[in-house]
């Protein structure tokens, strides 16, 4: 998703948009612990990341309308694992194109209409 800094972020006069990627949904317990993220006690399969998860981090619930993000370079992206969840509001939309590293040029999502919401 794109996003707008959270007020977390622009404490610490952080300004610009974001794009992660959405893990925790309104509800769920997320958990981060021995190189593998848990959706209410399930492992999440994930064959984009960069590398496994050095860091331990919840167990807790993502509340009401606010979302979990994180970057696919798990062990150095500035996330929800370092400044909390994201509240719905601050959601712009949904990133349709990958252009870095060049070698991963993609449309992300080539199936879905472009009117689709985030």
């Amino acid at each position: 998703m794109v996003l707008n800094p959270t007020d977390f972020l622009l404490q610490r006069n952080f300004h610009l948009k974001l794009i992660k990627r959405v893990i925790g949904l309104p509800g769920e317990e997320i958990q981060i612990k021995q190189g593998q993220v848990y959706i209410n006690g399930q492992p999440l399969y994930e064959d984009y990341i960069a590398a496994k998860p050095t860091y331990t981090w919840g167990p807790a619930i993502v509340p009401p309308n606010s979302y979990l993000v994180l970057g696919d370079n798990r062990n150095h992206s500035y996330d929800s694992h370092h400044w909390g969840v994201v509240p719905r509001d601050r959601i712009v939309g949904r990133a349709a194109l990958r252009y870095w590293p060049l070698h991963r040029v993609s449309v992300l999502f080539p199936n879905q209409k472009s009117n689709s919401p985030p």
